[in-house]
């Protein structure tokens, strides 16, 4: 049982850290980002010198394959389960700078995400903090998820 669950983590931590090359892939293309980094007073001294920036902008849906799909759905549902995507699909760090942090290993642990748009809105926050989930965390809501497959199954 471990075992399988080590295995799928090695999963998630490939997908995660596709997403983070991704959004650094996106970033260094992105003139506007790039400006936003080096003049906003919302980014640190610090997080200018961080060498894994990033930025979400939206697109990432475009190369993971349709949800509807055997690998699409496993990706999609992989990293909704970590929470970069939401249960409606969209990207948690839309419309934001993306500012990885790694573990011993080189696997993307958190993200912090700055907000960078002319108009953010008032409900939005301007910062979003993110933190992959504990292996504990996975298994119960792998539990959870089973449970609630095999009930809803049985009463329909």
């Amino acid at each position: 049982m471990y075992e399988q669950l080590l295995n799928n983590l090695a999963l998630e931590d490939m997908y995660i850290s596709q997403v983070f090359e991704y959004y650094r892939r996106c970033y260094l293309q992105n003139q506007l980002s790039q400006a936003f980094v080096a003049s906003s007073q919302r980014v640190s001294d610090e997080l200018r010198q961080h060498e894994c920036i990033g930025v979400c902008n939206r697109s990432i849906g475009d190369i993971v394959p349709c949800a509807r799909t055997l690998s699409g759905g496993a990706i999609r549902g992989s990293l909704q389960q970590s929470g970069l995507i939401t249960a409606t699909g969209g990207e948690l760090f839309r419309g934001c700078v993306v500012f990885p942090t790694f573990d011993s290993s080189g696997h993307v642990i958190s993200a912090t995400g700055i907000r960078f748009g002319k108009r953010i809105r008032h409900w939005q926050n301007s910062t979003i903090n993110w933190s992959k989930p504990k292996v504990d965390d996975y298994l119960s809501n792998g539990i959870i998820m089973a449970r609630e497959v095999i009930y809803g199954k049985a009463y329909q």
